[in-house]
């Protein structure tokens, strides 16, 4: 029985969901629901790495990256979550810095598996990315912890806030005291619940007998820890059954693409041009790449890349050295494919960190290839997993006594036959199909299938993969594309009737003297526009003055006279200054203004009595309109979709949200508490709002 160290550390930096391309294969290009293309900068903390990248969809915010490394976190040991994933980039310093899900946590029946655990969270608060001097988040707020499932160990290791003991074997060192102390730990030992940033922590987890076989999950499950799996800090666990033949798959170097972790399942096959044959113009010069060929971000040769295809360069790029085509490698006879289906903040589901096909997971298989499939669910909804022209039986222990359950190997069927298994947060589950035999698998298994959640809703939103059966040596062509489903037909209304024709504004006239009703009429009713004419009449002096200000005729003699034009619709109050507007003078009068015929502005009601209001809010495809608007408390906002596309206001603090409303749905809430609330729309985050409670 083995005893396995695992090094590992979380991070934080931009994450892109969708690194291969900006657009969903099944719907063609231009359809995914992309934010602005994003200037990022990456940095990796232990070498020194960085370097600024353009993205297509960020995470929230930053993301919080599980990465491996060797020994003691000298240098970075990252490795592909699949390495038989067409889609899954370069996880290196020279790519994405880490994956998503973390690192595989991988061992045999009956190890030890020793897990050290440093907190490397340097989250800022939020700023420009060129602003060095932003304060950092709390430490509270970004201490972190690892629970696993499906090991044996005691609460010390169980990595579960705020019940896991201090560690007696594991003392605070004089390094590391600050860090513990700044989270509130004043005792002498270390607690596995609760890694403050720039601590360590090492987890001692067992694979105690064949019960802990199969494929499982690890997470942060420290104060943050909802927040912090929606941002990426979790991963998976395998643990093999070696007695297992039926099911285990072993992945030796020879049955990786190139014998490597980080390698690729596509190979290039190069034609030497001589130099000097084929020059190159100078606009082209602009789609010039410096990457290694098969990952995503890493350094190599001035190239032009057209698809699969890439024109390799000389150094001074004036011509062309090489043509190289993209091909499938000789698929694995077999292969381990982990897929997390989750949720990240921000930008909702994904399968490992991505979303949309053509950037999730396409994974790659021969036509003769056993694959074990280890499949697990996280965040707040639950999932189907379903893989077109497959089927599956999910095996389980046998035996009749609790001993002799625990005690055998997983190969005994479970399940009925089934193509689609239902999981919730938390839960895994694997199986192994042999695309060589059976009647399980595709017959013939060549071409490319879905696999994906079958909750209509989640696979729209981009939780669709795909299993690629390929014989090996193929052109690595363009993948298939869909397209979009069209609108309904829309009813060809009568064209609408002429419009209007613009109002032409009048002069009212009100007669000023000693009379009873000093002012002639009382109450002048106009539109905005109009104007509004005081002539004296009377012996004495009088004026027109706003109550509130904003206009004031003077003092008018016998015969004089003082015009003012009304533009802005609402109540408007005025009195004289020369006499009292008690009785029995009355010297006071008013004038309403209502819209123009033919305005867009709303009707004015007179202000009402005492009572809550109900404040509209339309959500359309620009965003919310009003996206101010300022309330009392008591008061209630209704929000109406009138987009194709469903929507959902809630608030930033995550302290409530409306469920997500489909076109001409409503939903209204009351705000009591005084204060400005800052919301957005869950599903496109670019789209914010703000509520005032006065």
């Amino acid at each position: 029985m083995a005893t396995i160290d695992i090094w590992l550390q979380i991070e934080n930096h931009p994450w892109d969901v969708c690194p291969s391309m900006p657009l969903d294969r099944m719907t063609s290009a231009g359809t995914l629901p992309t934010l602005s293309l994003v200037q990022v900068r990456l940095h990796s903390p232990v070498t020194g790495v960085s370097r600024t990248q353009i993205v297509n969809r960020l995470v929230a915010g930053d993301a919080l990256i599980l990465r491996r490394y060797t020994k003691d976190w000298k240098a970075p040991d990252d490795r592909k979550v699949n390495p038989w994933d067409l889609n899954e980039a370069d996880p290196t310093d020279a790519g994405t810095m880490g994956t998503i899900p973390g690192p595989t946590i991988e061992c045999d029946v009956g190890d030890t598996v020793f897990v050290h655990f440093r907190n490397a969270d340097m989250r800022k608060t939020p700023a420009a990315p060129w602003d060095h001097t932003a304060a950092s988040l709390p430490p509270t707020k970004r201490t972190h912890s690892l629970h696993a499932h499906g090991f044996t160990f005691p609460t010390k290791y169980d990595g579960a806030y705020p019940l896991s003991p201090p560690d007696s074997t594991q003392p605070i060192t004089a390094s590391e005291r600050s860090f513990w102390d700044a989270i509130g730990l004043k005792g002498p030992y270390k607690q596995g619940d609760r890694v403050p940033p720039g601590a360590s922590f090492t987890y001692v987890w067992q694979a105690q007998g064949p019960a802990s076989a199969g494929v499982w999950i690890y997470h942060d499950h420290s104060i943050c820890d909802m927040e912090n799996t929606a941002r990426g800090a979790l991963g998976m666990i395998v643990i093999h059954n070696v007695a297992d033949k039926l099911n285990e798959v072993d992945i030796t170097p020879e049955r990786l693409p190139g014998g490597s972790w980080v390698g690729s399942p596509l190979i290039r096959k190069s034609v030497k041009v001589k130099e000097g044959t084929i020059g190159i113009p100078l606009h082209a010069l602009v789609d010039v790449i410096h990457e290694t060929p098969g990952h995503h971000g890493g350094a190599g040769p001035p190239a032009l890349r057209y698809g699969k295809a890439e024109i390799e360069l000389t150094d001074d790029m004036s011509w062309v050295k090489m043509v190289s085509l993209g091909t499938y490698r000789a698929p694995p006879d077999q292969a381990l494919y982990l897929l997390l289906f989750h949720e990240l903040e921000g930008v909702g589901m994904c399968i490992n960190g991505r979303q949309f096909l053509g950037n999730t997971p396409t994974l790659v298989a021969g036509v003769q290839t056993r694959m074990r499939f280890g499949v697990a669910g996280m965040g707040e909804s639950f999932h189907t997993f379903h893989i077109h022209g497959h089927r599956w039986v999910i095996p389980g222990p046998s035996g009749k006594t609790p001993t002799a359950i625990e005690q055998s190997a997983q190969t005994e069927p479970t399940s009925p036959f089934e193509d689609t298994k239902l999981f919730g947060p938390g839960s895994s589950f694997a199986f192994t199909l042999e695309e060589g035999k059976g009647l399980f698998r595709a017959d013939p298994p060549l071409g490319e299938w879905h696999m994906h959640c079958h909750v209509p809703s989640h696979m729209m939103h981009g939780m669709v993969g795909s299993l690629l059966v390929i014989n090996g040596g193929e052109l690595a062509m363009p993948l298939p594309e869909g397209q979009a489903c069209p609108p309904d037909p829309v009813k060809e209304e009568p064209p609408p009737p002429p419009a209007p024709k613009p109002y032409q504004p009048v002069t009212h006239i009100v007669i000023v003297s000693e009379d009873r009703f000093h002012f002639n009429p009382k109450t002048v009713n106009i539109y905005a526009g109009d104007s509004v004419r005081w002539i004296n009449q009377g012996t004495e002096r009088h004026s027109a003055t706003a109550d509130k200000g904003g206009w004031f005729s003077g003092a008018l003699a016998p015969g004089q006279s003082f015009a003012w034009k009304f533009s802005v619709p609402g109540d408007n109050w005025y009195h004289c200054d020369f006499h009292s507007a008690d009785e029995p003078t009355y010297a006071f009068g008013r004038v309403w203004v209502d819209p123009a015929p033919g305005s867009s502005v709303a009707p004015v009601t007179p202000p009402a009595g005492g009572g809550a209001t109900t404040h509209q809010v339309q959500i359309n495809s620009t965003g919310f309109s009003p996206s101010t608007i300022t309330i009392k408390a008591g008061d209630a906002v209704n929000w109406t979709n009138q987009d194709s596309v469903p929507h959902m206001a809630a608030g930033d603090d995550h302290a409530w949200s409306t469920p997500t409303l489909p076109l001409g749905k409503s939903f209204a809430r009351t705000f009591s508490a005084p204060g400005t609330i800052p919301y957005h729309c869950h599903i496109h985050p670019e789209m914010t709002g703000t509520l005032i409670v006065t």
